[in-house]
Order: structure tokens, then sequence, then C-alpha cells
């Protein structure tokens, strides 16, 4: 996903998913002036990730101080999300995971359980093909952190056996503990960032900063618009070259999640086949179907969870599973290059030159 602002560039994402932070995070910010309403816009590093927060601050120079102050304060709660629900760091997740490695049950902190029940609810509706204890997969395909990426699949026999840790591991019922479940962990990398993305919009607005953007490597989601105008985002092409990136499609966007899944960021390629990082949790393996699945939709949380569920069920499963869970406006390409979009989408798209849509029925 990308943000524009009119007399700005718009600025390349980087790996999605929820990985290790850097030791030295990237920082840039900038403010700018325009017949609009001007923009205050802080970049850092996070999650994984280059994360964006832009917000709109009419008025004097003293309000676009407390706008860095509150972009500060938005970033704080971003890293610290991270840190803390990151399955292989030192935070409480990790943590969790360690308990559940041991053969012990997890003991599964109150501030923690409203997301658990929420991403256990998305795999419940969405029959397993959204699974966030997928963990010990991700870690085995080297999806977890871009220094461990492999250049072949692993062993077909320990995903054989991966895949038996999962199925014999309880569900969550929402309480304080969980487990035990020997050779699985958690994973919020399909489901975290929308949910702390559309929370720190809702910080912002309690600070006083109800316009603004937060873009989280394809997890991106705006409150309000730049005066009486809403935001313009576009949608990355998933094969755009090393050269630049291109936009399969753009649109103006108020108040919503516009989440984007693609296997153009955490991939490898082997015998021609390409290996991206978002899983089938039914196979053990990578979905090959589609190569990019955008959701709009109020609700960042379900938007991401949601779209990742919709690349699994592939080109021939995902307008039945959108259906069900009640996302209307959706686009995906195909692995052979088809773009498909629902009518609802269609209708609010600009598409590139050179892309042709297909409206799904």
């Amino acid at each position: 996903m990308m943000m524009f602002a009119r007399g700005s560039a718009a600025a390349t994402r980087s790996a999605a998913g929820l990985l290790p932070r850097s030791p030295q995070p990237w920082i840039a910010m900038k403010m700018w002036r325009s017949r609009l309403a001007p923009l205050v816009k802080l970049a850092f590093f996070a999650m994984g990730t280059q994360v964006s927060v832009t917000v709109a601050v009419p008025g004097s120079r003293a309000r676009r101080d407390d706008a860095v102050a509150a972009i500060a304060d938005v970033e704080r709660r971003i890293q610290d999300f991270g840190r803390h629900w990151w399955a292989w760091g030192d935070g409480a997740l990790a943590s969790i995971n360690a308990q559940l490695a041991a053969g012990g049950v997890a003991e599964i902190p109150a501030s923690m359980r409203a997301l658990f029940a929420r991403a256990w609810a998305v795999r419940q509706a969405t029959g397993g093909l959204f699974d966030p204890r997928v963990a010990a997969l991700v870690r085995l395909w080297g999806f977890h952190d871009m220094a461990a990426l492999r250049d072949t699949p692993p062993d077909a026999a320990r995903i054989a056996s991966a895949l038996r840790d999962l199925n014999r591991a309880p569900g969550y019922d929402g309480g304080a503990t969980y487990g035990p479940a020997p050779g699985v962990g958690w994973d919020f990398g399909g489901i975290g960032k929308g949910w702390i993305v559309d929370l720190a919009l809702d910080r912002l607005r309690e600070l006083g900063f109800p316009d603004a953007i937060v873009d989280a490597g394809g997890n991106l989601a705006v409150r309000g618009g730049r005066g009486d105008r809403p935001w313009r985002v576009g949608i990355r092409h998933p094969r755009s070259p090393a050269s630049g990136p291109l936009l399969l499609a753009s649109m103006v966007a108020r108040d919503e999640a516009v989440n984007t899944h693609a296997d153009d960021q955490r991939s490898f390629d082997h015998d021609g086949v390409r290996y991206g990082h978002i899983l089938d949790p039914t196979r053990g393996r990578p979905a090959q179907e589609l190569c990019s699945v955008t959701v709009v939709h109020p609700d960042g949380t379900l938007a991401e969870a949601g779209g990742a569920a919709l690349y699994v069920a592939g080109r021939h499963g995902w307008r039945r599973l959108a259906r069900k869970l009640g996302l209307q406006q959706v686009m995906v390409m195909t692995a052979d290059g088809e773009v498909q979009v629902t009518g609802a989408l269609a209708a609010r798209i600009k598409p590139e030159a050179g892309t042709a849509l297909r409206i799904a029925g």
C-alpha cells in the first residue's frame, strides 16, 4: 500500500510481518505546506517494516509541534507492541511460546486475551485457513526473519511433523491459560498489524488529531481526511521491478483500512516456483494460487486476518469466503496475472494503465 499527498513523493514499503526490531531504527520526519491542510509525517522502523504516520494539522506552528509529540507517542506504542507480540523475541508472546515448547501450560496475560480471542474467532470463521498457531511452520520455512530466509523448501517430513502438532493442539477458549500444546507456538504476524494500526489511529484521535494515516508495510488505515478531501492511496503491483514500485490501482479512502497481502516481499524462488510467506495452515506450505489480495474494510484487524485467509482460499475459493466474512471490497491478482475485483470495490478504484479488471461474481 502507498499513500500519496499532493506535493510529496510516494514512499515504497518494505517487508510485511511482525519481525524483530532493527537495532538502529531509521527515523525521518517531514513537514510541508500545501493548499490543503499541512501534513506532519514521521517514519520509523518497527515490527520488521517501515511504518509511517501522517497527520493533517491545520492551524498554528504550535499545533504542528503537538502533532510531532502525538506521533512520537504512537511510535512508542507500536514499538512496544512489536516487542511484546513478536513470537521469537524476548517479549510476552515469546515467553508464552517458550512455556508451550517446554510442554507446559502458558499463562495468557489479561492485556493479551482480547487479541488472542479475536485471532481465534477468525480462525474458526475461516475454517482454519487463518490460524494464529503456526509459529513452528513459519520458523521452519524461515519466514520469521529475513536473515533466516531459505532458498529451498524444508523437508516434507518436518512439515508433516509440524502439521501433526498443530492438528493435535487445543483451541483457545478465551481464558487465562493455553496448553499444553507441544510443538506449537502462536504467531500474530497475520493479524497484529491491523490491530495496532487501528489502535494507533484511535490514539491520535484521543490526542486531538482525527485526520491521519498509519501505514505499516501494506497494513494501511486512514481516518478523516485533508480538510474536506479524503486520503488517496495506491495499491502496489506485486510484480514491481527493482527499479521502482508500480501500482495496480489507486483509490480515495476515509475511515477504513486498505490492507494488502502479497508475495513480493518475504519470499524465495526455487526451481521456477515462488514460495511466499503466507502459509496454508491446512497443508503447512505457502499458498500459491494468488500473488496479491487487497481488502478494504472499516475494521483493520478483520481486513488483515481475513485477507490472509482469502489468500489461502485461492483463485476459486476467495469469493465464497469473502461473502462468509462480510468482506465486500476485495481485489486479488492470480499467480498468472489476472486481476479480479468485487463490484463494490471496482466502483471505487482507478486502475492504472495496463491493469485489466475482471469483476468477480
